[in-house]
């Protein structure tokens, strides 16, 4: 039932943090000349979508191997909407058991659970184990790769074209540094999901078996660069050395992609200096708790005055090194709402803008029950209306 007076596409500007002196600054793109051996390169900010350094950005190249991210993003995708599970099993066809390059040597008609397969996808980029997975998602290779590209873009990657889902050279198979970090950024939101494989040295499928299978990560950096768990290596011929990288160090987690380098000595090289360039511009805030109120909205019923709006999740912003907390600008945006109203159902968003115009966006919940009103309810309401 809707409450007349409760909102309307309404939107509620709340001065938690009063803006007195937003900055007219936008961005902080290449203030420094980092003299990288990639031709083309981006670092971002995973969260905003922030570009902190970028060259050639938009140049299209051949990703090889991290063209697997958005195979691993569908995993993920298929997964949380319960269509699969990490445990169950997956039979291999011959078309997966086929691919070349790096593998796991899987057998055709052999049983892998989705849970290792993706482990070898992600530490050892197995091309066996992608298209394992994507028929097993989609039921055929080409459906995986519709849904490869259909996904890309959904994500904004204007410049990206799948035609296979390894990464192997092929003209029409091509991307660019700033729209594979756009999918790095969204692979990372999946936290722990992705990030506690992508962040292993090594490890075993087939484990406690009479074949296990050694896997060594492609990224050396794991083993070198502080705060490093992620992402994505690639190499063919054609690609050159390519890596999407992440790491987190005090709150702070970045993505950076280097494309087309001749060695992987310089492919570390330039992942290194973006990523201490990023470290060095941004410090992290916190603004709220899980759990903590974020305003009181006002209802306006016979029943109750108001509910308090709430955030499920510890709410930590991003700020360059000269911005204030202070200058943040904080809008609450409600839904139009209606009776019953279930504790912890969601009523709005929260916007957070920087003095630097990056936006963070955040679910507010209702911290409590409000029941749907009754006729007599409704009766009151007309009553106390009409005579006050």
């Amino acid at each position: 039932m809707n409450i007349s007076k409760f909102f309307s596409s309404f939107f509620l500007s709340i001065s938690l943090l009063f803006t007195t002196n937003v900055s007219n600054e936008v961005s902080k793109v290449n203030e420094v000349n980092l003299d990288l051996y990639a031709p083309s390169c981006v670092l971002i900010e995973p969260i905003s979508k922030t570009i902190l350094y970028e060259k050639n950005k938009d140049q299209k190249l051949y990703p090889a191997s991290m063209t697997k991210m958005m195979g691993l993003s569908l995993t993920l995708d298929a997964i949380n909407k319960g269509q699969i599970t990490w445990e169950e099993e997956v039979t291999i066809s011959e078309y997966a058991s086929s691919m070349g390059g790096t593998q796991i040597y899987l057998e055709p008609n052999e049983k892998m659970s989705v849970r290792d397969l993706f482990k070898a996808v992600a530490i050892n980029s197995a091309n066996d184990a992608i298209c394992a997975l994507g028929e097993h998602i989609y039921h055929s290779p080409s459906a995986f790769i519709e849904n490869m590209n259909q996904k890309a873009q959904e994500l904004g990657m204007k410049n990206t074209s799948f035609k296979n889902a390894t990464g192997f050279d092929d003209e029409e198979h091509y991307s660019t540094s700033y729209d594979m970090a756009l999918l790095a950024s969204h692979l990372v939101s999946y936290g722990d999901q992705i990030l506690q494989f992508t962040s292993m040295k090594e490890g075993y499928i087939r484990e406690n078996t009479s074949s296990p299978f050694w896997l060594v990560n492609t990224n050396k950096l794991l083993r070198y660069y502080d705060g490093m768990d992620g992402l994505k290596t690639g190499y063919t011929s054609k690609a050159g050395y390519n890596l999407a990288a992440t790491a987190k160090r005090k709150g702070v987690r970045l993505v950076s992609v280097v494309m087309n380098l001749d060695t992987i000595a310089h492919r570390s090289s330039d992942t290194t200096h973006l990523l201490d360039y990023g470290f060095s511009l941004l410090r992290s805030e916190n603004l709220y708790q899980k759990g903590d109120v974020i305003s009181k909205v006002k209802l306006n019923t016979i029943r109750q005055d108001e509910i308090d709006a709430i955030v499920l999740e510890n709410i930590d912003i991003l700020l360059f090194k000269d911005e204030r907390k202070e200058d943040l600008t904080i809008t609450l945006e409600l839904n139009p709402l209606e009776t019953p109203i279930e504790k912890y159902s969601e009523i709005g968003l929260l916007r957070i803008l920087t003095p630097s115009k990056r936006e963070y966006t955040y679910k507010i919940y209702s911290n409590e029950m409000v029941e749907e009103l009754t006729f007599f309810d409704l009766l009151l309401s007309y009553i106390y209306e009409f005579f006050f």
